[in-house]
């Protein structure tokens, strides 16, 4: 809840009950949406796509139209990957040089594995894509081609334009709302709190820091709690207020009126996580336990692994041992990596590549330092206790069908 209330730029209860009317299938939003959706105009097409009647064109096939059509530069397209060590989709210009993947080809995009392109980008266009199944170069999904969004581009990106400065009038609106209700001088304290976490995010983003160090917990409930004393005092000293009536009387409905300025600040990083803190203040205090809000809140499975710093790491290359051949017993591939601030240490030698090898062992310290910094709350303490929890109910399952099992004898030894 707080990411999709960070993405749309409304507050948590906004969102909230707009996703319980999407599923009432009585209210007029569902048929808006879903039993409508046969009398549009085909504005849809793009996301939706003729699946059912076309074959999606291979990426391949599209890469190498983009590289031999005349009318195409490829310095206007980049590429969609997912990257294994990584565990997330990057973006990389489709003339970047390679300089990561063993083998003769000197660009990225041709050494590349079809199978880990998920998107093509025309510009900030997305033109291919192979989950969504949209192909808007060949048009085999769509009824655009790539002709047809070159020269429309110039209106689809003022349509965007036009949402961002959309995104900055609520922005004026929402601020201007807060600041009758607080008044000036609390008004500019809230402002002060605001700018002063922003600035540390930002200093900390350029440090090389991960996103747990840019806004550490602590530092967010600080803010929150702060913005709420804020709510607080204004509703103590009402005249000290510009309009008492926009004053809101409960920390619920300060809090959601913190929840619309907080989805709104530019920080993308940033939002969601004061608005999780928001939400999990906001569920303490109603006394109850919103199951979108704990799931995302206390499991950090999607959360970002802490980042690190290049001048923070002692590497060496030494020989590996065991099975591999020379490509591992004579050459100086196995990564040993030690993080000098805590004095954690990883090896690797999963592959034959010291580039791929170098990977996994930032990957493994990301995770040994995640576990060192957040204890409990870790990626890998999380797992491990959903795998005890998991484990515990399956034998509490089993317990249970063998009691009945014996009751069941029991019953028919009676008889």
């Amino acid at each position: 809840l707080p990411t999709l209330a960070a993405l749309l730029g409304r507050g948590l209860r906004g969102v909230e009950s707009r996703l319980e009317k999407l599923t009432n299938v009585n209210s007029p939003a569902y048929e808006r949406l879903f039993a409508g959706s046969g009398d549009n105009d085909g504005t849809n097409a793009d996301n939706v796509g003729d699946t059912n009647k076309s074959k999606l064109v291979p990426a391949k096939e599209v890469l190498r139209r983009i590289q031999w059509d005349y009318y195409l530069a490829e310095c206007d397209f980049s590429i969609l990957y997912y990257d294994r060590v990584e565990d997330e989709v990057l973006e990389s210009a489709m003339d970047a040089p390679n300089d990561s993947i063993e083998g003769p080809q000197e660009r990225w995009v041709d050494a590349l594995p079809e199978h880990r392109i998920v998107g093509i980008m025309y510009k900030e266009r997305v033109v291919w894509d192979r989950e969504k199944r949209i192909d808007r170069v060949f048009g085999s999904t769509t009824s655009e081609t790539i002709d047809v969004v070159m020269e429309q581009y110039p209106e689809w990106k003022s349509k965007k334009d036009a949402a961002i400065a959309w995104n900055r009038q609520r922005q004026a609106e929402v601020t201007n709302t807060i600041q009758r209700m607080l008044g000036q001088n609390r008004f500019t304290m809230l402002k002060d709190l605001s700018l002063n976490l922003q600035q540390g995010a930002q200093e900390n983003s350029q440090n090389g820091e991960s996103l747990d160090v840019l806004v550490p917990k602590h530092e967010v409930e600080k803010y929150v709690v702060s913005s709420l004393q804020l709510f607080r005092e204004a509703r103590d000293d009402q005249m000290s207020c510009p309009e008492t009536s926009l004053i809101p009387m409960t920390d619920i409905l300060a809090l959601e009126s913190l929840s619309e300025l907080a989805a709104l600040l530019p920080d993308s990083t940033l939002r969601p996580t004061i608005l999780s803190e928001i939400a999990a203040l906001m569920n303490k205090l109603e006394g109850k336990s919103n199951a979108r809000t704990k799931s995302s809140s206390s499991s950090k499975q999607g959360a970002a692994l802490p980042e690190l710093r290049e001048e923070d790491l002692e590497e060496n290359h030494v020989r590996g041992t065991g099975p591999g051949g020379q490509k591992i017993n004579k050459t100086s591939n196995k990564v040993v990596l030690v993080h000098l601030p805590t004095g954690l240490r990883v090896e690797c030698q999963d592959t034959r590549s010291l580039q791929q090898n170098r990977k996994i062992a930032r990957k493994r310290l990301r995770l040994k330092l995640d576990e060192y910094l957040n204890g409990s709350q870790s990626r890998t303490s999380i797992k491990a206790n959903k795998a005890v929890s998991k484990k515990a109910k399956a034998k509490a399952r089993s317990k249970a069908r063998q009691r009945k099992k014996k009751q069941k004898a029991a019953r028919s030894d009676d008889e």
